[in-house]
């Protein structure tokens, strides 16, 4: 998988800086987990093991061209990851 973006809800881009504060994580190892995931599950699985601010990566949509996980930061807000395949 490869070019994952980040969107609240309602549709609006987001930084794939919002899904973690300080030096937990980083972008480079968000896409790096897309880049070595093959599924949707493998994708979720690897993101909720990263110490981000939102709360279980659930896929929402899966098609033979992309991936959408859906996760509840803890304000409560609805984040959408979506990948290509």
């Amino acid at each position: 998988m490869k070019n994952p973006k980040l969107t609240t809800a309602s549709g609006i881009p987001e930084s794939l800086t919002n899904l973690f504060y300080r030096d937990e994580c980083s972008v480079f190892a968000i896409k790096d987990a897309v880049e070595d995931s093959n599924t949707g599950l493998e994708l979720a699985a690897k993101l909720n093991r990263m110490e981000l601010l939102v709360k279980g990566f659930k896929i929402d949509r899966e098609t033979s061209e992309y991936v959408r996980l859906v996760a509840t930061s803890y304000g409560g807000g609805k984040h959408y990851l979506i990948a290509e395949k």
